[in-house]
């Protein structure tokens, strides 16, 4: 939730694939950025560059271990940003 107009709390907006950016992500790859745009950790400004870096850079599918060198955290099985954050 992100505080509103008034200082009401109004749900934040999650962005949603499009046909051609969905066949690019892998789901994994893809519940990793949503989780990280959920905790806070990636404003909706950076999704939205690491989206068009990924469209724009890469070809084929992008997995987990893509992303996360992409996003320059090296592709480390160890802490992840994400892993409390449960998305359904």
């Amino acid at each position: 939730m992100s505080e509103g107009i008034d200082g009401y709390n109004v749900p934040r907006s999650m962005r949603v694939l499009g046909p051609h950016e969905r066949s690019r992500f892998t789901a994994e790859a893809w519940g990793y950025l949503v989780g990280l745009s959920r905790s806070g950790l990636l404003e909706p400004v950076e999704l939205e560059h690491v989206i068009e870096r990924v469209l724009t850079n890469f070809d084929g599918r992008v997995g987990l271990t893509d992303l996360r060198l992409i996003l320059g955290d090296g592709g480390s099985e160890g802490s992840d940003p994400a892993q409390s954050v449960t998305t359904h």
